[in-house]
């Protein structure tokens, strides 16, 4: 009886020698778990100090792995850097998922960052919905600090700005608002929507300063353009303030799991028409009338636009950067109204 006990033993250990392959996943299966987790660790100890330097050992919340500060920001944002404010001082870092942040909340560290050190601070990281709505960051509010951006700028200021342009539209603001005065006494006793009713005299006036014209062209489908039009960009900015996590962990942005990226494209696509319409319909008129010697009496911003384009300068505009040019300008004036 003594003897078989050792005996048994003896056996069972040769049969599971005898199966190496399963006696070795036995075996690997926690070894290949610690090891997963401890390069997982050391990444993101790497990670950290990195950001940690980079960051000059600033105060802040540690937050949590990964997400870092995310889950606690709550709904009142204002407030919780306040709150972080009083505690960690006028400058200190957040982790958002992977971005490592700076907060600033003293008027002289903002003077130093927006005005002394600007070009340091120019460039800015745009989130998904803005890279999909300004055409890959072609515009003057996302394009990287450089040659291109200073030439978007000087563009911006120096001919689409400039007091003698804005003097010279004056005309057509005013035309606009009798128009728009006309159409409110011809309505006499019935109900206006005064919201559509600016929104249209608005539209109207900027895209005139634009490209010499309405969107709408006949003003008898006014209501029904102005009425797409202002669905369209309502959505659109919905589009653009919404929480998208492909922002605070860039590995994830490929996947698009929210739908932000498909759902700006979409929400862009039909101003990308219009501004597609009217740039061919303007280049197909400088074409008939090249041979024309008889100059404009004025021009409008599309004409800025295109004639820098043709400009033999090393760098000019294309149509991507001239419809992000125009879209990122529309916008922020349209969020007013809604």
């Amino acid at each position: 009886m003594l003897s078989l006990v050792p005996m048994s033993f003896a056996m069972t250990t040769q049969n599971l020698f005898d199966k190496p392959d399963m006696f070795t996943q036995i075996i690997m299966i926690p070894v290949v778990v610690t090891l997963l987790l401890a390069v997982c660790l050391f990444q993101f100890k790497k990670l950290s100090s990195r950001s940690g330097n980079n960051a000059k050992q600033l105060p802040g919340p540690s937050g949590l792995p990964l997400v870092g500060y995310l889950p606690f920001l709550g709904r009142n944002l204002h407030e919780t850097l306040m709150e972080l404010a009083k505690k960690y001082g006028p400058i200190y870092k957040l982790s958002l998922g992977q971005r490592q942040c700076v907060i600033i909340s003293s008027p002289h560290l903002v003077k130093e960052v927006v005005r002394d050190q600007d070009v340091t601070f120019a460039n800015r990281n745009p989130n998904i919905a803005a890279l999909a709505f300004s055409f890959g960051g072609k515009d003057i509010a996302f394009s990287p600090y450089g040659p291109e951006w200073r030439m978007l700028r000087r563009i911006f200021v120096q001919e689409m700005q400039s007091k003698a342009n804005l003097d010279a539209f004056y005309g057509l603001r005013k035309n606009e608002v009798k128009k728009s005065v006309r159409d409110v006494y011809a309505k006499k006793g019935n109900p206006i929507d005064v919201g559509e009713m600016a929104f249209s005299t608005v539209i109207n006036m900027i895209t005139s300063m634009f490209w010499g014209g309405t969107i709408l062209g006949d003003r008898a489908t006014a209501s029904s353009r102005n009425g797409d039009f202002r669905v369209a960009v309502s959505e659109l900015l919905a589009i653009w303030g919404r929480p998208n996590i492909s922002d605070f962990i860039p590995c994830l942005a490929r996947f698009d799991l929210q739908g932000v990226d498909k759902d700006m494209k979409r929400a862009s696509k039909w101003i990308e028409v219009i501004f597609d319409s009217v740039i061919d319909q303007r280049m197909k008129e400088e074409k008939e009338s090249c041979q024309d010697t008889k100059k404009k009496d004025s021009k409008d911003f599309l004409d800025f636009l295109l004639e820098f384009k043709d400009e033999e300068t090393g760098i000019s505009l294309s149509r991507a950067q001239i419809k992000a040019f125009l879209a990122v300008i529309l916008s922020p004036f349209n969020s007013f109204f809604f």
